[in-house]
């Protein structure tokens, strides 16, 4: 038996020196290796992988993963990323490119960055762009609140949308589509944009996703601050506009065009009349005035700009907005600008995934696909994508789900990496107001952040503990309650059972379903929260004249008052000397004394109030160093709610 065990143990002896030290046992005998870090409790197909075999590595992977690929424990990653000095917190701590490739040196390995992220297709050649079909032009109405934008689509599209809209003005982006007609060989697909100024980010997302920018201008109101906003969004993107006059048949209308013309060149915006390249329409939509000379106009323009686009392969699109649809879910509005959306693809678009169960167009009908230029409306996603997230169809759902897990990861590394200088910052000292935040899209909510956001912060700030798109639920209200915050509803409904909760829990509720309104409401919120300041405000002055000392029996002192009370002989010298009233002691331009009055006399008769000119008597409640020739400052002390825009430290 001995004989064996030792033949045993010689055998074990030579496996161990036959094999590299990082191999052996469970890596405890591997201290002096650069591989010391890699696990027996690694994948397989990491411990079958030969030292020289490249591994292929996302270029972004969660620490337990890369772990994974490369033969390690997640124990050793993280000890490893620790002594590399960049720690880890978890397992699933986001992992660069520099720190994977940190690793892969430390360990000795070959790694193989891979690109994960799902990218469009390569644009196509002049030549191979020549040979595909035109497409309709996406048209953009970007112009100034209440201008007639939405007005003038109603008359292109026969509808009436303006007249549903809360306030009468746009707050959301729409999208549909306009048939050839009037021989025009394309129809053409709007997109009205807000024009509220709260909206500016829908607005630019509209101005990038168009071929061609109508701008409407109110001939009675002209050129206002959204105005010249959309020419700077159309320079910048180099996109084509055609100014559209509206409100041509109200009185002056033709006289006012010569003056908006004169304003446009102001803008640097030449038009056709004055030698540039830019045609103004004169238009009415209440009145159906110049709309086929419009139609005529974008056709031209978008004939010039030769518009074409592949009609098949996978689609790429842009979301325009998002909304919880009932019955549907999530309805994302997607422009698509390249390729076929079909039911069934496999979609991803920002942070979120799914599978394409529905295809709605503007009117609710369902479609079987969706090509070049068409707005139309996906069911089937896995979570609401934010206005202007680039939407790609991928093959598997498989993917979409990498894909989604890569973006996730980045947002959480960038956010990490922007945390990171504002770490050991001091707080301001202003005094956080919870409130919790619903919109009925993403683009609303934009929209609404946007406007809460301009607020100054120096007294009081508006903490968002919560925001999201859909109705106001039980669930917000809980959480709204348990942190002492405020619920802001932005054009949502607050489900039935959640208002009794809230009124149950006494959680205020602000329903809106204009911007504005909303934005007011916040300022009142935060207005209520500052906390009172107390100010003084002088009432009045005396000069000491003379100081008198007055023996009292016990019987005759009233409360302040000692056996030998100074009285101060005063004259009053600005407003008035008041009984009670809290007073500062000057002494050579120094205060050096505060209290009050306790009595105040006119001869031997006891005062309320003496006025300016007239001389008294003073006595101060616990002081007697009292000197002829002090100055007798009397005050009041009120209490004030400061404004909101009122700079921290400027009440006296």
């Amino acid at each position: 038996r001995a004989a064996t065990m030792r033949a045993a143990t010689t055998r074990c002896r030579r496996s161990l020196l036959c094999r590299p030290l990082w191999q052996s046992l469970d890596g405890r005998l591997a201290s002096a290796s650069p591989r010391r870090h890699l696990a027996s409790g690694a994948p397989k197909a990491a411990r079958r992988r030969g030292p020289g075999d490249p591994v292929l590595v996302p270029e972004l992977c969660s620490a337990g993963r890369l772990a994974g690929l490369l033969g390690m424990s997640p124990e050793g990653l993280l000890a490893l990323a620790e002594s590399l000095g960049e720690p880890l917190a978890s397992e699933s701590a986001p992992v660069g490119r520099e720190l994977i490739e940190l690793v892969a040196l430390e360990t000795g390995r070959s790694v193989s960055l891979q690109q994960v992220d799902a990218v469009p297709r390569p644009a196509p050649s002049a030549a191979e762009l020549a040979e595909l079909p035109l497409r309709p032009p996406v048209v953009t109405l970007m112009g100034h609140v209440d201008h007639g934008k939405t007005s003038l689509l109603d008359a292109l599209r026969g509808s009436s949308i303006a007249a549903g809209e809360a306030g009468g003005i746009t707050q959301a982006i729409s999208a549909f589509s306009v048939g050839a007609s009037g021989g025009r060989e394309l129809g053409a697909t709007f997109i009205d944009t807000p024009g509220h100024e709260l909206f500016a980010a829908m607005r630019e997302r509209g101005a990038h996703a168009t071929d061609l920018i109508v701008l409407v201008v109110a001939l009675d109101a002209g050129v206002q601050d959204t105005t010249r906003e959309a020419i700077r969004y159309a320079s910048e993107v180099q996109c084509p506009l055609v100014v559209a006059a509206n409100k041509v048949d109200r009185p002056g209308g033709p006289e006012a065009v010569a003056k908006l013309s004169q304003q446009l060149l102001e803008e640097e915006v030449v038009l056709e009349a004055y030698g540039g390249e830019v045609p103004l329409v004169p238009v009415s939509a209440t009145k159906r005035v110049g709309l086929e000379e419009l139609l005529d106009s974008i056709a031209l323009q978008a004939e010039m700009l030769e518009l074409r686009a592949a009609p098949d392969g996978p689609a790429e699109g842009t979301v325009l907005e998002s909304v919880m649809g009932k019955g549907l879910g999530i309805l994302s509005t997607v422009l698509v600008q390249r390729g076929a959306l079909r039911q069934g693809d496999h979609v991803v678009a920002g942070q979120s995934w799914g599978k394409v169960r529905l295809l709605l167009d503007e009117e609710g009908a369902q479609l079987s696909e969706a090509g070049p230029a068409v707005p139309v409306r996906v069911s089937g996603m896995r979570d609401m994508p934010r206005a202007g997230d680039e939407l790609l169809v991928v093959p598997s759902e498989a993917r979409a789900k990498e894909v989604v897990e890569f973006r996730l990861l980045r947002a959480e590394a960038q956010a990490l990496a922007a945390a990171a200088p504002r770490r050991g910052r001091k707080g301001r000292g202003a005094k956080l107001l919870p409130a919790l935040l619903k919109a009925e899209s993403f683009g609303s909510l934009e929209a609404a952040r946007e406007g809460l956001s301009h607020f100054p912060s120096t007294r009081v700030e508006l903490k968002l503990v919560r925001e999201g798109v859909g109705p106001v639920t039980e669930s917000d209200v809980q959480l709204a309650q348990s942190v002492g915050a405020q619920v802001i509803a932005f054009n949502v409904p607050l489900e039935s059972k959640a208002a009794g909760l809230a009124a149950t829990l006494q959680v205020p509720v602000h329903s809106h379903s204009i911007i504005y309104a909303l934005v007011d409401t916040a300022k009142e919120m935060l207005e209520a929260a500052i906390e009172p300041v107390v100010e003084a405000r002088e009432t009045g002055e005396a000069d000491v004249l003379e100081v008198f000392t007055l023996t009292l029996n016990r019987k005759d002192r009233a409360v302040g008052m000692s056996k030998h009370t100074a009285v101060a002989g005063s004259r009053v010298t600005a407003g008035q000397a008041s009984a009670g009233s809290a007073v500062r002691v000057v002494r050579g331009g120094e205060v050096i004394h505060e209290g009050d009055v306790i009595s105040l006399k006119h001869f031997k008769q006891e005062v309320r109030t003496m006025k300016k000119g007239s001389e008294c008597g003073l006595i101060l409640r616990d002081y007697a160093d009292l000197q002829s020739g002090d100055t007798i400052q009397f005050y009041e002390l009120i209490s004030r709610r400061p404004s909101l825009y009122e700079e921290q430290g400027s009440a006296k």
